[in-house]
């Protein structure tokens, strides 16, 4: 999964990072070692929301998990880190960065432990959920950090650090949960999959205990917390999400379509909340005139299909393979390594080379290479049947790689374009809230169609095949919406 792009406010305390810094300053040791901490924390919110689909099928073996569950501990980390993200940012402004960095990577690391020891599906999902709560509150921080202790003339480089390491971590991700999983170190099998962050985030808390400098709440001008507009929009997603992850292990009662109707008047509500917020003179959680502007709203409703077809294809896939085909845990994570190299290729490409020159049609090219590698990995499935192999996967899921990485490399900046300046820091917010809200949508659709084809009795090669289909379609649609977005990307935007 991409890396989360900051979305909140400058850290205005007196740090080394102030301008007018000389131009031939060199970071010191302390300096590298902030930027290292908030790798670390990054890296563990990475890992943990790749890693997950590879330990899938082993959670459903031990904890008798159903599909719905399932379903519910992957989608119920993103769903929580949607929901809170934005307000993450907000008490960074009110208690302090370093404060909130600092309560992110305690709990999470302590909500992983918790996974880790949970004793059926229920426990496993509410861990989970926690878990996503607590990344909400940790990574809205760290670029601000890094921001606030490098002079802006170094700045860029350092936060140009972020992209090659998580895709490295993005890379290696599945490769590790699998080898763990395999490895059933102590027998915990799964498990070790959650205490592999307890290590990591001791360490990184420790490390930023040490070297984060202290900072203050920006005080009386600070953002108030939105706790209404947080409960609003959290009510209308979870009424949009839960229908489709539950529905079909319930029958479908009629109140499953009642609810996800209801979550259309609250997200209605949501809006007059923050439109009634913001004509007080208090900040919204949302700013309501992002939504007037047709080039954000439609790469908002494109990245909902784009990631939820992306969601779909890691979900999918890796429960076949696995379930049906009989893959271990470490196969299952190097079936994914085209993949990410493929994303690694797609990303440097574009940002070093297409992107300047073509602009939003590399974002165009991203959705088709991304449609077009997911319909070719059903057809690959289908024709291969139950003999399918990693070797037989390669090409297409490549393809897929290359497709994210183009789009990813200029999605952002492009959709960031669209909005004045002043609003920089909510799109930010808002694009990565409904980037993660995406994948729970995919998790939660898609997975209801794999398992509902299964229960209807067809093979887990026609369900997976079928479904990859659909998700096929849903990134197609990103096309139109493409043609809303700038053609090119401002190139003097400032995330605020």
């Amino acid at each position: 999964m991409p890396a989360t792009v900051d979305q909140s406010t400058e850290n205005t305390a007196d740090q080394p990072g102030e301008p007018g810094a000389p131009p031939d300053f060199k970071p010191s040791r302390l300096q590298w070692l902030v930027l290292l901490t908030v790798l670390g924390a990054d890296i563990m919110d990475l890992l943990d929301s790749t890693i997950v689909n590879v330990g899938a099928p082993a959670i459903a073996r031990d904890l008798h998990a159903s599909g719905s569950q399932l379903q519910w501990v992957i989608a119920g980390y993103t769903l929580a880190m949607a929901v809170a993200l934005i307000t993450g940012g907000r008490l960074g402004d009110l208690y302090g960065r370093r404060r909130m960095f600092l309560l992110g990577i305690g709990a999470f690391t302590a909500f992983s432990a918790l996974s880790s020891a949970a004793t059926d599906p229920q426990l496993l999902i509410a861990a989970r959920a926690l878990q996503g709560l607590s990344a909400a509150v940790m990574l809205p921080q760290g670029l601000s950090i890094i921001r606030s202790v490098f002079p802006p003339a170094q700045a860029g480089a350092a936060m140009s650090i972020f992209g090659p390491v998580m895709g490295l971590a993005a890379t290696l991700g599945p490769i590790v949960g699998g080898a763990l999983v395999q490895a059933n170190l102590f027998g915990s099998e799964w498990r070790s999959i959650f205490w592999v962050n307890v290590p990591v985030g001791l360490l990184s808390l420790g490390c930023a205990w040490r070297v984060i400098p202290r900072d203050k709440p920006h005080g009386p001008d600070a953002p108030t917390l939105d706790v209404a507009g947080m409960l609003l929009s959290g009510i209308a997603m979870l009424l949009l999400v839960y229908p489709l992850i539950q529905g079909r292990d319930k029958g479908w009662p009629a109140y499953m379509f009642v609810m996800m109707a209801a979550a259309v008047p609250v997200f209605a509500a949501f809006w007059l909340q923050q439109r009634a917020r913001q004509r007080q003179g208090r900040t919204p959680l949302v700013t309501p005139s992002l939504f007037t502007k047709r080039a954000f709203t439609g790469g908002l409703v494109l990245a909902v299909f784009f990631f939820a077809g992306m969601g779909a294809l890691f979900l999918v896939l890796m429960l076949h393979i696995q379930l049906a085909l009989g893959y271990t845990s470490l196969h299952a994570g190097l079936t994914g390594l085209p993949f990410s190299l493929g994303a690694a290729v797609g990303t440097g490409l574009a940002a070093a080379v297409l992107a300047p020159k073509f602009g939003r049609k590399v974002l165009h090219a991203g959705v088709v290479t991304m449609a077009v590698g997911i319909a070719a990995v059903a057809w690959t499935v289908k024709e291969a049947g139950t003999s399918l192999t990693t070797w037989d996967l390669t090409p297409s899921y490549a393809v897929c790689g290359v497709g994210m990485g183009l789009l990813i490399a200029c999605y952002f900046t492009t959709v960031i374009s669209a909005v004045d300046d002043a609003e920089t820091g909510t799109a930010g917010g808002v694009l990565n809230a409904v980037q993660q809200l995406a994948s729970s949508l995919g998790v939660a659709l898609f997975g209801t169609l794999y398992f509902n084809s299964l229960s209807a009795g067809h093979t887990s090669v026609s369900a997976t095949s079928s479904t990859l289909w659909f998700a096929s379609i849903a990134v197609v649609l990103c096309l139109p919406l493409g043609f809303l977005l700038p053609r090119f990307p401002r190139t003097d935007v400032e995330m605020h």
